[in-house]
């Protein structure tokens, strides 16, 4: 084949890539224009401080959230495409979504040809992996660094085959991964600490010292390079001190009240139960992660099997740390699910399955996929019924108004209203029960009348100086399948004309 070919070929895949990741974003994320908005509350809280960036705000500083910075930043560019919608995010998610696929097919080559019917069955993979309970409505931190984790997959499996250490480029990628999953969310380094053991194993089996030592140091040199514009931004902004207190200390100290700790004798049998409870509801993730192993186990390739455990265990041990378990941390498994493929191509070529065949079943699994999704229940809803846009509407006459999103999660009025929070602690989040600080400065913001509207949900409340003007009532889908109605009120500042 020639070079010009081997271009053609490579191009040919990244559309194809592209093209199966557009369409799966755009029907499985609601951050997609086929939806009215996303409605989850952990993509609202990362968009609001992101998009607080723009306008001046620290994270930490003046807008307090748990998750790393690097979630904050990455929310910061998709604001710069729209700042009252998730349109900035759906695109980075089909950047995402294109080079997990694209990875996804290279992992299937490592072990088959790159038949079309494993193009075909490609895609209903990637749609029944976004249909999963633990992706929801889309736009989590485990989606943010499935990339990063697919193609590590891919360098840990081929340096096994090959029987060789990754490169320096390879080590710095595996590096930069790592990084990033420190500043987005650290418990979603496990992987990566994973992936350092397979490959010290590795060099000390093959006595490949001299070159471990190296690649070590390009490892760490890497590491600290990556992390340093992190650093540098919260230097230039007099911050370091808060990021540190927010998003280590508390999440490390506080936290022990919210989410007791497990003994360390019981965080691994902890861990596996939690994992099969969490995949009992993710039944596509778990048939995968199943085939995956199989698939190991069937070719007799006890060098990935011990890779692969290797990585599993080290991801849920980190990801499964206390007695609060988020229904989408499990999602941290997804590229482990990525194996699956090749053992299916290989049983099909061995059965010699023709495509004409294989193709209706893809469809068929597609559809099973959109049926699946908790998301698609509110493809094509008009913004019209959301009580952000309904509240919006309100407040378009107040444009310097400011607002409080009053005891939850922030669901995004702050985003549709287009209105800056002033209150660092701008919604209900976790730590409100154990740090008087972040419950009192809502407080103290309604009494002494700081802002001029403040929305509720669920509950109403007579606070001097406010006066009730709107209420709306909206169904939608929670994580365990069921159809909730929640109802929001708006409170305007008496005096406010």
């Amino acid at each position: 084949m020639t070079e010009m070919d081997s271009r053609k070929k490579l191009t040919q895949r990244i559309l194809f890539s592209f093209a199966v990741a557009l369409v799966t974003i755009l029907v499985f994320s609601c951050c997609s224009p086929l939806y009215p908005f996303n409605y989850w509350e952990d993509p609202n809280c990362f968009f609001t401080v992101g998009l607080g960036i723009l306008k001046g705000q620290v994270p930490y500083r003046d807008l307090y959230e748990q998750k790393g910075p690097l979630l904050y930043f990455i929310h910061a560019l998709a604001a710069l495409i729209s700042r009252n919608s998730f349109l900035g995010v759906f695109f980075i998610q089909i950047v995402i979504c294109t080079v997990t696929h694209f990875f996804w097919i290279k992992i299937a080559e490592l072990y088959t040809k790159a038949t079309i019917r494993l193009y075909i069955l490609s895609v209903p993979a990637l749609m029944l992996l976004y249909s999963v309970n633990s992706y929801f409505y889309g736009d989590s931190a485990e989606e943010m660094i499935l990339p990063f984790y697919a193609i590590t997959l891919y360098i840990i499996l081929k340096a096994i085959k090959t029987k060789k250490l990754p490169g320096k480029g390879e080590t710095a990628f595996i590096a930069i991964g790592s990084a990033c999953a420190f500043w987005i969310k650290y418990t979603l380094c496990g992987y990566f600490l994973g992936t350092v053991l397979i490959f010290l194993v590795f060099a000390i089996r093959e006595k490949k010292f001299k070159e471990l030592l190296k690649l070590i140091g390009v490892y760490i040199a890497t590491f600290v390079l990556a992390s340093l514009p992190v650093l540098a931004y919260f230097a230039a902004n007099h911050a370091v001190g808060d990021m540190f207190t927010a998003y280590f200390y508390n999440n490390i100290f506080l936290y022990r009240n919210v989410s007791d700790p497990i003994p360390l004798s019981g965080v691994l049998p902890y861990s596996l139960i939690i994992t099969v409870i969490k995949l009992g509801v993710n039944p596509y993730l778990a048939v995968m992660l199943i085939l995956s192993i199989v698939f190991f186990v069937a070719k007799r390739l006890f060098a990935e099997i011990l890779a692969y455990m290797t990585l599993f265990l080290c991801t849920i041990v980190f990801i499964f740390q206390g007695s609060f378990i988020g229904f989408y941390y499990i999602f941290a498994l997804a590229a482990l699910a990525f194996p699956a493929l090749a053992g299916i191509e290989c049983l099909l070529a061995k059965i010699k399955l023709k495509e004409f065949i294989v193709a209706p079943v893809a469809a068929g699994l597609v559809v099973l996929a959109f049926f699946a999704s908790l998301a698609t229940d509110n493809i094509f809803r008009k913004k019209e019924e959301l009580p952000q846009y309904v509240f919006a509407e309100y407040t378009k006459d107040y444009p310097n108004a400011t607002m409080l999103n009053y005891d939850f999660l922030d669901q995004g009025f702050y985003t549709v209203c287009g209105i800056k929070p002033t209150v660092k602690y701008f919604c209900l989040l976790n730590i409100d029960t154990v740090y008087d600080e972040a419950r009192l400065s809502k407080e103290l913001a309604i009494a002494n009348q700081k802002v001029d509207f403040v929305v509720t949900k669920n509950k109403t409340y007579k606070w001097e100086g406010y006066k009730l003007v709107k209420a709306c009532e909206y169904t939608a889908m929670d994580f365990n399948a069921y159809n909730g109605t929640d109802a929001f009120y708006l409170y305007k500042r008496t005096d406010l004309k």
